[in-house]
């Protein structure tokens, strides 16, 4: 049994210790420490790419799809807010 501490698992999975916090990956705590299993981790990683969809392909190719028409572009209108202070385009009341 292999035990990771965060910042190992961070760099094993690719992503910030803050997000690490955030993931539902399998943990321990032990001493008051987080640590994790890399067996748990592999396999929490098999099952998250279970779903994914590897190959994507589009079964109709791009060229035979019909052209949309240009839809012009419509005029810029100013955004209103509810509240005015954060009115874009608009003015402090005074």
């Amino acid at each position: 049994m292999t035990l990771l501490t965060p910042s190992e698992t961070a760099q094993f999975l690719r992503v910030s210790a803050r997000t690490l916090r955030r993931l539902p990956v399998p943990r321990a705590k032990i001493g008051g420490q987080l640590r994790y299993d890399l067996a748990d981790l592999e396999a929490w990683v098999r099952k998250q790419k279970q779903g994914m969809i590897l190959d994507v392909t589009p079964a109709t190719p791009l060229t035979s799809l019909p052209t949309p028409a240009l839809i012009p572009a419509a005029s810029p209108r100013p955004v209103k807010h509810r509240n005015p202070l954060f009115a874009i385009g608009g003015r402090r009341p005074t």
